[in-house]
Formats: structure tokens, C-alpha cells, sequence
């Protein structure tokens, strides 16, 4: 990974992106495994870089009796030469993840604004409702129409108590 991508990767404060995108379980469980996998490349990455490669072929020439598996050793070791390794499928299943990721967090903040719209015009409509004190019952009437027919029926058949009020609120006359 170059370096840029190095820096990029240790600058990110990963509890603070979980935390963000902890209802989309999804997208935190993508990035915690591509997480885990990078630390796990970093890792290995440095134990190579560390491991010492030299090997001391003069001491296996004084141990073992025969020398000539040793030179014909020593003259594969030599002219080894480290394989490159074509990365192009690692970097489309990457490049896959990255636009699925991108996906999934352009749909978040879609549905996010969708949300803050919905909160703002809900808080709007809080700040300019009139207390109920202050409601007349033209005012009610006006927003429900029903309950015009909805009373006059009740008074037809003799009912002046709503079902379920007593249950809803109960009655304070016993106090």
C-alpha cells in the first residue's frame, strides 16, 4: 500500500465511524473486516521486513559431511529472485468494496436528510401550533370535520361519555 494510503488508514478514528454508522450494521461490519484485514497485512508485512534472511552457508559446510548440497543450496538461494505478484484481482475486489461502501453511505445520507427534513418540518409545525388552550371548537372542527357527525350521533342515541375515557382518564372525583 503506498503511503498516502498508509497515512489515510491510521488517520481514521474508527470508534468515531462506528459510532456514526452504528445503526447500519452492514456497512460497520464491511469496514471492520477490511480493518482486520489491513492490520492483519501491516502485521505480517513488518514480521517479513524483521525476519532476518541471510543464512550462513559456511556453517552448514562444517556440520554436514556433504559440501555439494550446500554449494548446489547456496547457488538456488542466489539466484532466487523475489516474484511479483499480480495484485489485480485484490485491487478489483477493493475497488468492488469501495463503490459498494460509497453505495451504502450515499444511501445513508440520503435517508438521513430525508429524516432531518421530515424533523425540521415536524419542529416548524411544534414552534407555530397555538396551545390548546387557545383552540376553539370551530378551530377543531375545521381540522376534523367528523367530529360534527360523530357528536350528533352520540347525542342521538343518549351517549354523553366517549368509550374508553374513564379507562384513558381515570376519574379524579374520588380524591
Amino acid at each position: 500500500m503506498s503511503v498516502t494510503g498508509r497515512k489515510f488508514l491510521t488517520s481514521i478514528n474508527w470508534p468515531v465511524v462506528s459510532s456514526v454508522l452504528s445503526k447500519h450494521t452492514e456497512i460497520t461490519g464491511s469496514l471492520a473486516a477490511f480493518r482486520k484485514g489491513y492490520e492483519e497485512a501491516e502485521r505480517q508485512l513488518s514480521q517479513l521486513k524483521e525476519a532476518d534472511r541471510a543464512i550462513d552457508f559456511e556453517h552448514y559446510r562444517r556440520v554436514l559431511k556433504n559440501s555439494d548440497i550446500v554449494d548446489k543450496l547456496e547457488k538456488i538461494a542466489l539466484t532466487q529472485k523475489v516474484v511479483k505478484v499480480d495484485l489485480a484481482d485484490q485491487l478489483k475486489t477493493i475497488s468492488m468494496f469501495e463503490a459498494k461502501a460509497i453505495a451504502s453511505a450515499e444511501l445513508y445520507v440520503k435517508e438521513t436528510a430525508a429524516n432531518l427534513a421530515d424533523l425540521s418540518e415536524t419542529v416548524a409545525n411544534i414552534e407555530t401550533a397555538r396551545p390548546v388552550t387557545q383552540l376553539t371548537v370551530e378551530d377543531v372542527v375545521k381540522a376534523k370535520p367528523d367530529v360534527v357527525q360523530y357528536t350528533e350521533e352520540m347525542v342521538k342515541q343518549g351517549k354523553f361519555t366517549v368509550d374508553g375515557y374513564d379507562e384513558k382518564f381515570p376519574s379524579l372525583a374520588l380524591l
